[in-house]
């Protein structure tokens, strides 16, 4: 099953690559240029920060004291943190522009050493840790002229989570994504050469591909598809590269 599967995925990525216009990312500062390998031209992607969406939230989950034989005293608490904020990716100019609004969710179990804790403590290394950390993302992608908005969601965008291997395919699972309109619903796969994550119809037909973890960054979108699916696609793809400014 694992054999006909990757058959499968090898062969709609064959079918997507000859149909798609291929583009190098140069991620910095905020600012993503598209740099098409096949036709001349550049375009930008513009990321910026909402401060009115900005929002904290600490929760205390248990405490406990310990000693230790050689007479140290740790006094700590378990809590959970939350931090969300809203950002804005646009492409194109203000009067003909797509872009994505969408809040990024960060959540992390971490351990916390009390005051008191600190200051009866022998042991400085593990005052605080981070326990485990997971970041989300929600949002709506519109150009401005159309009514019709694509909702989309992203888990697991850590760079560390999943590796890059040096086969032809990548071993793991990529980031959980989902894109979606009124009339369609596409999903992230993994890919069968070297992106991270392919884009999928409902029809199973793989219309996009990016590569985001490490450099060189790089996408993939079908040119025969619609000029809607092909900016949402193009969105999408840069929340993902643009997750080191989150």
């Amino acid at each position: 099953m694992f054999i006909g599967k990757t058959l499968s995925q090898s062969f709609e990525d064959s079918l997507m690559m000859a149909k798609c216009e291929k583009w190098n990312v140069v991620y910095k500062n905020g600012t993503s240029r598209f740099l098409s390998l096949v036709l001349p031209g550049v375009f930008t992607m513009n990321l910026s920060k909402l401060d009115s969406g900005k929002l904290k939230q600490k929760r205390k989950d248990s405490a406990y004291v310990e000693f230790s034989g050689s007479g140290g005293f740790d006094q700590s608490k378990y809590m959970t943190i939350k931090k969300s904020r809203v950002y804005k990716l646009q492409m194109g100019t203000d009067e003909n522009s797509t872009a994505a609004l969408f809040v990024v969710t960060n959540e992390s179990k971490e351990k916390r050493q009390t005051f008191l804790g600190k200051l009866m403590s022998k042991n400085d290394e593990d005052e605080n840790e981070v326990l485990s950390s997971e970041s989300n993302v929600y949002g709506t992608i519109k150009r401005n002229n159309l009514a019709t908005a694509w909702k989309f969601s992203l888990k697991n965008l850590s760079a560390n989570h999943f590796g890059n291997s040096g086969l032809p395919f990548s071993l793991f699972y990529p980031p959980e994504g989902f894109l979606t309109s009124e009339t369609d619903s596409l999903y992230l796969e993994r890919a069968s050469f070297k992106a991270d994550a392919v884009l999928v119809n409902a029809e199973g037909h793989h219309v996009g591909a990016v590569k985001f973890r490490k450099k060189p960054f790089v996408i993939w979108v079908r040119k025969d598809i619609d000029n809607s699916l092909q900016d949402a696609a193009a969105l999408f793809f840069g929340v993902m590269i643009a997750r080191r400014s989150f």
